[in-house]
């Protein structure tokens, strides 16, 4: 009688399973560092310029900061251009960082996103029209001209109230608020950095200037250290379910 083979083959039934791999769509790295990037630029072109200036000049009002930036126009204008640049990285920064809060607090993601994009427009406009009234008009007209354009003719105007100042006191400020609050609750972001937003929310929106404390320097901060967090997450907090 032959002596069959001791050895046993392993069929299809019988092979182990074996996990899907986690595949992210492409180019989804680029978009995570890239967006991490922008609320690194955001926190640094609008925080910082603005919190130079006021050790600078101290507490002014935009109109006494027109008339200030007539003897030291370089600075006013160098500080109004950057601010206006932080425009464009703002938003983008912020939808990168609330692609990983939706992971988490998706209810308070999906309000904060709507207030932000409607508060960024705002944003955006109140911008554009401050540096027109505060950075070009006084050079072409006399400056207590240009300060009454802001003064009774941009901040008086229903159109502004209804496309910049409305959209930015409450868009921003809730949008942001919430957003600041989604990346607490998600334990994926430093907690500190969260508050240092919240705190700037609270001091630039509803309590003055203290001397030479001012609450730029806390959006900087705080902007920059989520972005940096956000380059630095593993890719499977910042998307981590399957596409």
């Amino acid at each position: 009688m032959g002596q069959q083979g001791a050895g046993m083959t392993t069929t299809p039934d019988t092979a182990p399973a074996v996990a899907p791999a986690h595949h992210h769509p492409p180019y989804s790295r680029v978009v995570q560092l890239g967006t991490g990037l922008c609320l690194v630029l955001a926190g640094l072109l609008n925080g910082l310029p603005q919190y130079v200036v006021s050790l600078v000049t101290g507490e002014l009002a935009f109109s006494e900061q027109i008339v200030w930036g007539t003897s030291h126009e370089a600075l006013h204008r160098t500080e109004q251009t950057l601010i206006l640049v932080s425009a464009l990285f703002l938003p983008l920064g912020l939808l990168g960082l609330a692609q990983v809060t939706r992971w988490h607090s998706r209810r308070l993601t999906l309000v904060a996103v709507p207030l932000l994009l409607w508060g960024m427009w705002g944003f955006h406009n109140v911008l554009a029209m401050g540096y027109v009234a505060g950075t070009v008009a006084p050079t072409v007209l006399p400056v207590v001209d240009a300060v009454t354009l802001n003064d009774d003719g941009l901040v008086g105007d229903p159109g502004v109230m209804v496309t910049a100042l409305l959209p930015h006191l409450v868009g921003s400020f809730f949008g942001l608020l919430l957003l600041a609050v989604a990346a607490w609750r998600s334990g994926v972001f430093p907690r500190t950095a969260c508050a240092l937003v919240v705190a700037f929310l609270v001091w630039d929106f509803l309590l003055p200037s203290f001397g030479p404390a001012e609450p730029h320097l806390l959006l900087a901060v705080g902007l920059s250290w989520l972005g940096l967090r956000l380059m630095r997450l593993d890719p499977t907090k910042w998307a981590p379910r399957p596409y």
